[in-house]
């Protein structure tokens, strides 16, 4: 939770705000006490939203739905005023994670758990349906979870099946991924029932199961086409559940089960006890959602909004990392009491619930320029700029997107710290939690705050397809040092700069490697489809690039469905690869790597960057050892021009700086020092961008500068590198061969 700033108001109607748990383009979330002391989570609308027209009457009916359905398992609306001329509506505070969320940090729920999840959804379901209403975006994000069962949320699109005010024939709304068939294929309002729901709930069931979604992941079309006319991946299933769940994902909604049905397949002979209610999550997902709690409640009748003097800066330098819970503690004494205060209220955790249930923040500090030391006194007259951070920080790639913040906020403190630096930098940083919609939100979001001038991320290619189009209506300078799809690039954005090596040019050094330092005379290439573009970009310029040279591959493809890489293994040892290069993501490559091993294969065992992800190590175990990565990234504790950020980094972090800390520590310096540059009065996002594509800087991990018509980094012979894993852990080999 982030405190109410001062343009906030203290009161929505009776209700006293407490603080903010999240905002987006239409609006913001608070947490807010009823006059009966309550804790809310209180969505205040736009004023200029309200002048549209039909939007109030949109809010209304958003409004009338909530108040229809009564189910112990819905969130429930406690007040709302669609009328009023900034709209708001408040339900009760859930201080529990999304089910997206726990199933991402800590793993599939037990087949008990599942019983429990998918019942009680189903009695959500049935009162929804008895309502006369249909959800229509049932989705893992949708559903919050507390230690006594889950609770449906978001009724925003709801609608009566007769109901074509929302959705007419081509139209899809919805999550894509989680929609029927019929919504996928866009029917018009009748021809979404009831069993659409079910379907969704099928789809939520089966993640929950296995962590995945059932249709995959990639381009919207193509989850679409797969809802439409491809079987569910139920790979992973409890069997007890395979049967439920596959009725639930039948394409004709006549052969779905309703929900009432459901309920009592999935309670079976008896509810669950009070034992098995309390077990039906994973353990730290049970703490965690305690320790939200005694925050929660921990929290005083009233805070105040702070004033612009007391309230805590999201300047990077001396924020807490967001995502730390413990620790050693820092010295209080420089902070400002109103900070201070703050971060006691959250007890040692330091955090707060968000009623959405996806975002959470920890109480920010001040800059860390010492307080009454003359730097501080220096910093405090110069003008103030933001840097954002847009990154996975909660979803599957969290820890590079955590470590990408830390670099910046790294680059940040150095620079705040400098007497003669020209301006002072605050940081902003920004969670999509590895989700493409989200990820759109808060590039709109970035891109609205005038005080933003430039963006480091977002973190994975699914995320920078939906975010760069935003950035670049704001020309908001965008720096990538982790996406690595070349179309990225070529697509036209005017305010993106790749500053990795892309991942075809990555398959020119995996080449080298296996003609060279592993003299490989055969390479086998196995392209996993469900990687997508990764797996597309790499394994094709690599079978080009041997090609070229002469150098015979055997290319082989693996189908989205199939859990088994015996065949394709087969393929190419019989066609006599003397090593293997794959194309894919961690948990495909640990089922490889097991193949390879049953089969006693001692050639070469290569991969991308994906595979440089404890996923990997974690589910291969034995199998990953020997296998090398070539990877754009590098071990700032074993590159000599990074010891000294290495040191800077162990000593405000408390740990080695983790695999693209020193990226994004660069390219933050990479801004910087091109916003120095600059007259105060030309500090603009334009000018900014300008002297970035123009110029060349030298960072700790490699040069940068960038190609004028795509913003793609030179390739100057650096920026590829070896890693290779030994004794159960990724050891860094320096840079990748250049020649042969």
């Amino acid at each position: 939770m982030e405190p109410l700033r001062s343009s906030d108001p203290a009161r929505v109607a009776e209700h006293r705000l407490l603080g903010r748990l999240g905002a987006g383009g239409m609006g913001v979330v608070y947490l807010a006490r009823t006059p009966a002391g309550a804790l809310v989570a209180l969505k205040v609308l736009l004023a200029e939203y309200a002048e549209e027209p039909g939007f109030k009457e949109r809010f209304r009916r958003e409004v009338e739905v909530a108040r229809r359905v009564d189910s112990p398992w819905v969130v429930p609306l406690v007040d709302a005023e669609p009328d009023a001329e900034a709209p708001w509506l408040a339900t009760a505070f859930v201080p529990g994670p999304s089910l997206g969320e726990a199933v991402a940090a800590y793993g599939p729920l037990t087949e008990g758990g599942l019983r429990l999840l998918g019942a009680r959804l189903a009695e959500a379901l049935g009162e929804v349906h008895r309502a006369g209403l249909v959800h229509r975006d049932l989705k893992p994000g949708n559903v919050l979870v507390a230690h006594d069962g889950p609770r449906l949320i978001d009724f925003g699109i709801a609608r009566a099946p007769e109901d074509r005010t929302l959705t007419e024939t081509g139209m899809v709304v919805g999550t894509p991924g989680y929609l029927s068939p019929e919504q996928a294929e866009g029917r018009s309002g009748d021809g979404i029932g009831p069993a659409s729901d079910v379907f969704s709930l099928g789809c939520v069931l089966a993640f929950a199961a296995t962590g995945r979604a059932p249709f995959g992941s990639g381009a919207v079309d193509a989850l679409l086409y797969r809802a439409v006319h491809d079987p569910a991946d139920l790979d992973g299933v409890p069997a007890g559940l395979l049967d439920v769940l596959g009725r639930c994902l039948e394409k004709d909604p006549a052969r779905r089960p309703d929900a009432e049905e459901l309920v009592r397949e999935l309670t079976a002979d008896d509810a669950p006890s009070d034992g098995e209610v309390a077990d039906w999550l994973p353990e730290p997902v049970t703490r965690l959602i305690a320790e939200r709690s005694a925050a929660a409640l921990a929290l005083p009748d009233i805070e105040h909004t702070l004033a612009p003097s007391d309230a805590p800066s999201d300047t990077g330098p001396a924020e807490p990392d967001p995502h730390e819970t413990s620790g050693p503690a820092e010295p209080q004494d420089a902070r400002p009491a109103g900070r201070r205060r703050f971060l006691l209220l959250a007890g040692g955790a330091g955090v707060l619930a968000a009623g959405g249930g996806g975002a959470w923040w920890a109480a920010a500090r001040d800059d860390g320029s010492g307080g009454g030391t003359p730097a501080a006194a220096a910093s405090s007259r110069r003008p103030v700029h933001t840097i954002a951070l847009h990154g996975d920080l909660s979803g599957p790639h969290r820890d590079i997107g955590r470590a990408q913040e830390r670099g910046l906020r790294l680059a940040v403190a150095e620079f705040n710290a400098r007497g003669d630096a020209p301006f002072t930098v605050k940081v902003r940083a920004g969670d999509d939690g590895g989700d493409p919609t989200t990820s759109a939100r808060l590039a709109a979001e970035l891109t609205n705050d005038p005080a933003v001038l430039a963006v480091v991320g977002p973190t994975t290619d699914a995320t920078g397809q939906t975010a760069l189009s935003k950035y670049d209506a704001g020309l908001l300078p965008v720096v990538g040092v982790s996406p690595g799809t070349t179309t990225l690039s070529i697509q036209g954005f005017r305010s993106f700069l790749h500053a990795r090596l892309p991942d075809a040019v990555l398959s020119f050094y995996v080449g080298n490697y296996l003609r060279g330092i592993a003299r490989s005379r055969k390479v086998g290439v196995v392209v996993d489809r469900p990687a997508g573009n990764y797996g597309t970009d790499m394994g094709s310029a690599l079978s080009n690039s041997l090609g070229d040279v002469g150098q015979p591959s055997v290319p082989e493809v693996v189908s989205a469905m199939r859990r088994d890489f015996g065949s394709a293994v087969q393929a190419v040892l019989s066609a006599g690869a003397d090593s293997v290069f794959f194309a894919g993501l961690p948990d495909r490559g640990a089922l490889i790597a097991a193949t390879l091993r049953e089969r006693a294969f001692q050639g070469a065992r290569v991969s991308g960057p994906a595979l440089l992800d404890g996923r990997f190590l974690t589910q291969a175990q034995e199998a990953a050892e020997g296998w090398v990565m070539v990877a754009p990234v590098i071990d700032a504790d074993r590159k000599p021009e990074a010891k000294k950020f290495a040191a800077a980094y162990r000593e405000r972090f408390r740990e080695a700086p983790p695999r693209y800390a020193a990226e994004a520590y660069d390219v933050t310096g990479m801004l910087l020092t091109a916003l120095s540059k600059l007259p105060s009065k030309s500090r603009t996002r334009e000018n900014l961008l300008t002297a970035v594509r123009d110029g060349k800087y030298q960072g700790i991990t490699k040069s940068f500068a960038f190609q004028k018509k795509t913003g793609m980094i030179v390739i100057d012979g650096t920026g590829g590198y070896l890693w290779r894993v030994e004794q159960g852990d990724f050891v860094y080999g320096g840079p990748a061969p250049l020649t042969v």
